[in-house]
């Protein structure tokens, strides 16, 4: 699981990083540019939050029962 937290932050920052270079290219305009950006940023915080809870689950050794 976390390994796939770690590949979401590292396409989060190639989307936000990709966003600027398709800038300058001139292939999007700001608008797009913007929300691409915003789209990797958001990613890359809701990962590092995802990657924290996890850490705190794993030492805490929290299972699911059932009922």
């Amino acid at each position: 699981m976390i390994k796939l937290c770690y590949w979401l932050r590292a396409l989060a920052a190639l989307i936000a990083v990709g966003a600027m270079g398709s800038l300058q290219l001139d292939t999007i305009d700001w608008w797009t540019w913007f929300c691409q950006t915003m789209l990797g940023v958001v990613t890359w915080v809701l990962v590092g939050y995802w990657i924290d809870d996890i850490k705190y689950y794993e030492k805490k050794k929290v299972r699911w029962e059932k009922f």
